[in-house]
């Protein structure tokens, strides 16, 4: 039975494996038989460590996202920034690592449940911590005056929110960099367009006269 156990480093190697099976082809166009071949492993060692080719994909990417999140970590290093700089920055990296692999996002929605509990902790952590960064800019920023006093946890869940429809529904002629400008400014601005000076007057000279 021990020869029976899995190992990290036959974890790795079918990891590899699949890496570069995707790397050619279409999610749907791999078979796992290509995987196990190419990891010089039997069908059922590959599906002993990963049951479904949903699994093994999602494993695959979240060992990716790792080194990705950690560049977007970097993104809210400098405390002194202003908020937007902050937030555009961060949502571009996001922008830019979904950039083509928009069905990634909603599979890791879809089968995240089903993952291995140690991926599924790993990938609760890495929200976690994506969201307490973005929590802490923004109560920074609540206290210089910038923006008003918010939940900030709730907040960034919402700014989270706005990145994911952002991936799942992209704009192909906005380029990340753009895209992150137009969420982070509807984010922290809306889309309610400011009063002219004139109408100011006007709504004051109202309240004055229902006074």
């Amino acid at each position: 039975m021990a020869g029976r156990q899995k190992s990290d480093e036959k974890r790795d190697e079918i990891l590899a494996a699949a890496e570069g099976e995707f790397a050619r082809r279409e999610f749907h166009q791999v078979l796992m038989d290509d995987v196990a071949a190419r990891a010089g492993v039997g069908k059922g060692t590959l599906y002993r460590y990963f049951p479904t080719k949903e699994e093994l994909f999602l494993a695959m990417v979240l060992r990716g996202l790792d080194e990705s999140h950690g560049e977007f970590l970097r993104a809210f290093d400098d405390e002194t920034a202003a908020i937007e700089t902050i937030l555009e920055s961060s949502v571009a990296h996001m922008l830019s690592y979904f950039r083509g692999r928009e069905p990634l996002l909603a599979l890791l929605q879809r089968y995240e449940d089903r993952l291995p509990h140690a991926d599924t902790e790993f990938l609760r952590r890495r929200r976690d911590e994506a969201l307490a960064a973005i929590a802490s800019a923004l109560g920074r920023a609540a206290n210089t005056g910038r923006i008003r006093d918010v939940d900030t946890r709730i907040a960034a869940q919402m700014l989270l929110g706005m990145v994911r429809t952002a991936v799942l529904y992209p704009h192909p002629d906005m380029s990340p960099q753009r895209m992150a400008q137009e969420i982070v400014g509807l984010f922290l601005d809306g889309v309610r367009q400011p009063p002219s000076a004139s109408r100011r007057d006007g709504l004051r000279a109202m309240r004055g006269a229902g006074a």
